[in-house]
């Protein structure tokens, strides 16, 4: 197995579940207001509707915000891992720490922040639960579509880097290849239908949500950056002490 998708893996893991910390001390008490909020307009609808207990307990709640983190953590950390093997192939020249910035800035991009510009994210349990399955199937199509275009990007970088010879001709295919990129997420943006509902959450308690929410998502990106990079200097450092010769990310010996 190579050594980028083990360190991706690993430090994917370990960063959900610092995130998953961290949204169970930010983020979880804003969701009880919010859900709070939404029994209190339900209550007043109908204020002869008997009370109903919670599904599932705030402690099975955080538990399970925890355990989510790290597998949401590390499956991004797959993600990382295949992204840095086509980034460093399209740029090997690149340093690990620039690549591993470049791959989460993208990765970020392309699966938190672009998706959250076309669909912001709200409370659990706001919203019509009629159109729960679409919204959310809208989404994962648009994360999709999302990640595909950054890697038709990495691999257009790559052939202009390979094909290309005039270092004038590199630099307009390269702005070619950004404008084309920029296009096609004008497209998709627009393709794709908005969030029908209304959020009936007051405006700052959803605010609050929505920024914490982000905030955990560039933490969890950061970190899993840090940690691969972490680990690729440990792996080439050992390497090196014991007079191997391996490389840092495939693991495979070094041709002299």
């Amino acid at each position: 197995m190579p050594r980028i998708l083990i360190l991706g893996l690993v430090a994917g893991l370990i960063a959900g579940l610092l995130v998953g910390g961290f949204h169970n001390i930010f983020t979880v008490p804003v969701i009880e207001r919010a859900i709070d909020f939404e029994e209190a307009q339900a209550a007043l609808a109908e204020p002869n509707s008997p009370d109903e207990a919670p599904l599932i307990s705030l402690g099975t709640q955080r538990w399970g915000m925890a355990v989510g983190g790290g597998i949401y953590g590390a499956v991004l950390g797959i993600v990382f891992a295949a992204g840095f093997t086509l980034m460093r192939k399209a740029v090997p020249d690149w340093k690990p720490l620039a690549l591993a910035v470049v791959v989460a800035t993208l990765g970020f991009w392309a699966l938190s922040l672009f998706p959250f510009i076309r669909y912001p994210l709200n409370p659990p349990g706001v919203g019509d639960e009629g159109t729960l399955t679409d919204r959310q199937g809208f989404q994962i199509m648009f994360m999709f579509f999302s990640v595909v275009g950054v890697g038709v990007l990495m691999y257009g970088v790559k052939a202009i880097r390979e094909g290309a010879a005039d270092a004038s001709i590199k630099l307009k295919m390269y702005g070619g290849a950004m404008l084309a990129y920029g296009a096609y997420n004008v497209i998709m943006f627009f393709a794709f239908p908005a969030n029908p509902d209304e959020v009936a959450v007051p405006i700052d308690l959803l605010e609050l949500f929505r920024a914490l929410t982000m905030t955990g998502q560039f933490l969890t990106w950061a970190l899993m950056a840090a940690g691969v990079v972490a680990g690729l200097y440990w792996y080439q450092h050992r390497d090196e002490k014991t007079g191997n010769r391996f490389d840092p990310v495939t693991g495979q010996p070094v041709r002299t």
